[in-house]
């Protein structure tokens, strides 16, 4: 295989060519409505019918003719309807009806009025109404249609499904629909160092964070992912256990062992079992993400996946988020919109070396005067705990090398990747 050549990788052409690389990497399936909550849909869905189906009350009141009410400063109370149980006597002109909210508007009504405003009082044996109060023609009916439309596009295929969304595709009656089967992600955490939580460490070791923040983002998209555990910085185990991610996964993301350090054995155990397409990229931090395919192919006849992540957790965080992320879901079946920047001023100066795009975690300070952005103070690779008191993050430019207070800069929300 050829080696990987030395130039980085600029991050916008890290993403694009990750994108362009991969499509869409699993089968459909049919699932209740109940378990379709950030599930992706496989096929458009469309409005079989109106949603409401009816002119219907947005108020508990009194439904008539604006017309009538013009000619007598009065009506007469005919009926009754409640959600569920239409008006269904004749209707007589200069009447009104008792109408409760959601229920349907009778066809000779195009007003409600709320209960508030009405007067009833008994007269020659029958009821009637007066109304007090601005009264306009058309107020508080809710009309056909005004939700949803028939034919319309509700939502589309690629779609992830939020919970509100449920409640749409209820009030059309879809009961079950076809959505992509989770991708499988196996990951791992190579090396000697690393121990489980909840074991004892030795002089020089550390606990694996790394894996179980990989595995918690990856949940928070629905992924079926496949732990690994941790594996040793031996090139037999790391090839064997490689193979086995390789049977049960689509991707394997695996943590550490892509540098250039003598026991950084990732790279040459993939060149290995199939090629790197690129392992350099252009940020900060993790500039070490290394991408490739494996000789082994999946049911669609597409290579296998390796994404390649730093080992210092922040920098593990940054690629899996910014790099990885992105073309995990568009093999999922989701579509990707393109990141949305806000542009705010900085709290405070900040500054750089020219040569690679960084990611700084940053709050948003949000006084009388306004919204800026703060950068955290403990920018490093390894200090984890900066995203438990971050907002999003700040981006700077690869070719600049400081900005003042106040001065404007890009800053990209979280977003549910690390909610």
């Amino acid at each position: 295989m050829n080696q990987c050549p030395p130039s980085f990788l600029s991050f916008n052409d890290a993403v694009a060519a990750l994108l362009a690389d991969n499509d869409i990497a699993v089968d459909t399936e049919q699932v209740l409505l109940p378990l379709a909550v950030n599930r992706i849909l496989a096929t458009d869905i469309s409005a079989p019918f109106d949603v409401p189906g009816y002119d219907n009350s947005a108020m508990d009141g009194y439904a008539f003719s604006y017309d009538d009410l013009q000619a007598s400063s009065e009506l007469e109370l005919i009926g009754s309807a409640f959600a569920g149980h239409p008006f269904q006597s004749e209707w007589l002109q200069g009447g009104c009806i008792r109408i409760m909210t959601g229920a349907a508007v009778p066809a000779q009504c195009d007003t409600v009025v709320m209960q508030e405003q009405a007067i009833q009082q008994e007269r020659d044996n029958c009821t009637l109404v007066r109304f007090n109060g601005d009264l306009k023609r058309h107020q508080h009916v809710r009309k056909k249609g005004e939700d949803i439309t028939t034919g319309s596009i509700l939502f589309k295929r690629g779609q992830r499904l939020k919970a509100t969304d449920i409640g749409i595709l209820a009030s059309i009656g879809i009961a079950q629909l076809p959505v992509y089967q989770p991708l499988k992600v196996a990951i791992l955490s190579t090396g000697d160092e690393l121990r489980e939580p909840g074991t004892t460490k030795g002089e020089g070791e550390i606990y694996d964070t790394n894996r179980y923040t990989t595995q918690a983002i990856l949940q928070n998209f629905g992924f079926e992912v496949i732990d690994c555990g941790i594996v040793p910085d031996v090139p037999e185990i790391l090839a064997n256990t490689f193979k086995r991610a390789l049977s049960l996964a689509n991707v394997v993301i695996s943590s550490g062992g892509v540098s250039v350090g003598e026991a950084d054995h990732t790279k040459t155990v993939l060149n290995e079992l199939g090629s790197m397409q690129f392992w350099k990229v252009a940020i900060k931090p993790g500039k070490p993400f290394a991408y490739g395919h494996f000789h082994i192919q999946d049911t669609h006849g597409n290579n296998k996946r390796f994404m390649g992540l730093p080992g210092n957790p922040v920098s593990s965080v940054v690629t899996l988020h910014q790099l990885a992320l992105p073309a995990l879901r568009k093999m999922a079946g989701e579509h990707i919109e393109p990141q949305q920047l806000q542009r705010l001023p900085l709290a405070s100066p900040i500054s750089k070396k020219p040569g690679r795009l960084e990611f700084i975690r940053a709050s948003i300070d949000v006084t009388a005067s306004g919204t800026r952005v703060q950068p955290l103070q403990g920018q490093g690779s390894g200090i984890l705990s900066t995203f438990s008191q971050s907002q999003g993050y700040v981006i700077l430019s690869s070719e600049g090398s400081s900005w003042q207070e106040n001065e404007l800069v890009d800053f990209l929300p979280f977003d549910q990747a690390l909610s």
